[in-house]
Formats: structure tokens, sequence, C-alpha cells
């Protein structure tokens, strides 16, 4: 039996908390929450013991599996807390947004640096809830491109809504690795989400283009990815589930997937995420999103901004990561 401490008492973490007490395998054995009304619902929500700060949850609970579902802004200084104590954690994403997960800039990869390399110095594991890869249309995207159904992948073409901005950037990852640069329009200082287009090349070749936006999107699916080889390409897009792939040239249809009627790939998504987490644990084997995949997603967003204040100047990835982690 997988044990699980939560810490967190507000909907997500509850959520997730859920999730992972419903595994016949994993059980919430203890909450953790600063706020006394969020602590006294955690515990009777969970029927478990509940403790007012990590510390006080380390001394006195020995769960092997940390949920620790805060807010960007504040992430970091727990995570390497549980990290040093030798626990292994699941967290959700952006590691680090100081001002949300619409604005990451630079200076929150630096934030977030000495938690990835204390981390893969540590032997606990470590993952991120990138959930959307359990969600099937985008699972048959990112499986059809890695068993080479598209044959040379040439460009990937991908937009979304920054409610779902993080996954899709661990989506175009996933599947193709971190590029080597990106140039990037859009204005930073902007309140909100500021919009933004991002050029994107890999050192095989590819390339790419991501679209951000909050003013567009709920009217024709939050996100959309599609990945273009010389021998076919195929988009996923949308959260209920919807999958097409063609042949290269004449654009015969392949393959056509929807979900099943009555069916949402988004709110199933987290409980197979969860799944996999707990298999993981039962198996030795790290998370199916773990600690480096974190650390691509907000170096990524690192490089973005550094690129968009500099009125789109191509900027590569490594030069941020030796600046960031030295």
């Amino acid at each position: 039996m997988v044990k699980c401490a939560l810490i967190s008492g507000k909907g997500m973490g509850i959520m997730h908390g859920k999730n992972f007490d419903s595994n016949p395998d994993a059980e919430v054995v203890a909450v953790c929450e600063m706020d006394p009304e969020l602590l006294a619902k955690a515990k009777e929500e969970f029927g478990v013991p509940g403790y007012a700060s990590i510390e006080e949850l380390l001394e006195n609970c020995d769960a092997e599996l940390m949920l620790l579902i805060v807010n960007e802004t504040r992430r970091i200084p727990p995570l390497r807390q549980l990290i040093a104590a030798g626990r292994n954690v699941f967290t959700e994403k952006p590691l680090c947004g100081l001002e949300g997960q619409n604005r990451v800039k630079e200076e929150d990869a630096a934030i977030a640096a000495p938690a990835i390399k204390e981390w893969r110095e540590s032997d606990v594991k470590f993952g991120i809830d990138y959930n959307y890869r359990f969600f099937r249309h985008f699972k048959k995207l990112h499986e059809d491109a890695v068993e080479g159904k598209f044959g040379n992948i040439r460009m990937v073409r991908a937009r979304a809504h920054y409610a779902c901005w993080s996954h899709v950037i661990d989506q175009i990852l996933w599947t193709m690795g971190l590029p080597e640069w990106v140039s990037v329009m859009g204005d930073p200082s902007e309140s909100g989400g500021w919009q933004r287009m991002i050029h994107m090349k890999w050192v095989n070749g590819a390339i790419g283009s991501l679209d951000g936006g909050e003013m567009w999107g709920w009217d024709d699916d939050p996100l959309r990815i599609m990945i273009v080889g010389d021998e076919g390409y195929a988009e996923a897009r949308g959260l209920d589930g919807w999958y097409r792939r063609r042949k290269a040239f004449n654009s015969e249809e392949l393959e056509l997937w929807q979900v099943e009627e009555g069916v949402q790939e988004y709110r199933e998504s987290f409980g197979r995420m969860a799944n996999a987490v707990v298999e993981c644990m039962k198996e030795d084997k790290p998370f199916p999103a773990d600690g480096n995949d974190a650390w691509n997603e907000i170096l990524f967003e690192a490089a973005v901004y550094r690129s968009a204040v500099n009125d789109g100047q191509r900027v590569f990835l490594r030069d941020v990561e030796d600046s960031v982690m030295s």
C-alpha cells in the first residue's frame, strides 16, 4: 500500500487526493494545510490526521508519497524541503511562476533550478501533473510520431488558450524534445497572460510554431497540436477527444478517432495519471512525467521570455540553462 500525504486543502488538492485515495493500492493517511478551516475540511474529507505545517507533517507521518498541490507562486520552498527529507513528491505545474502560470519569467527558472539540482542528486522520485499525456487523443499523436508513422518529422503547429498553456508546451516537448532555439513575438509587460507567437527549431531541422492567448480558444477547442512528417501528419485537439491522421501530400485519411458520447478525456485523465504514479511507486520506476519534464517546461518558458523582451531575438535554450543553473 502506497501511503500518501496531501499538502493542500483547496479544491484541486482535494481532487488529486481523492484520485490517489480511490486507487486500491494507495491511501491518503494525512493532510497538511496552513489555513485552519481548509485543514478541518480536508481532515473530514479523508478521515485522517491533519497538520498545520510541513515540519509537523514530516515529524509525525511516514507517508512515502507527498502530494504537494500548492500554488506555483510558492511551490519551490516546500518542494526543496520535501526532497531534503527524502520524501517522494508529486506536484502541479509549472514548477514556479511568481506572477502566475501564464507569466513565467526567466527568474522563475532561476528560482526552480536549485530544486532540480537537489532532486537530481537525490534518490527520491519527483513527478509533475502533466495529465494531458493521459488523454487518449494526445497519446495517439505522441505514439504515432514516436513509432515513425509520420516518417521524418518536419514541422509542428500548435495553439492554445492559456488555461491549457503548460500542457501544450509539455505535449510538444514530450514528443519532440527541447528545441535548439526559440524566437518570440509578444510583449511580456502586457497585463494578464500576454499574447505570444513562438517560432522554434530543433537540431534535426524540424521547425515549429506555438501561439498562445486568452482572448480566444474556447469557441474552437482550447488547444490543437499538429505534427507533420514527410509520410503523414496528424492533429489532436480539444478536452473531449478528437484525433485525425492523414497521408502526406495527398491528405488521404488514415484514421479518425472521436471520444465516446458522454465521455470527456479531461475528467478521466486525472485518475489515469494518479493510477500510473501509484504503479511507478509499486514498481520503483520513475514517474510518468518527472522532474526533468518539469524542468524542460520552465526552461522553455524562460527562453520564450528572454526572446520576447529582446524583440524576438533568437534565443538558444542551452544559453538560458547555463545562466539559470549557474
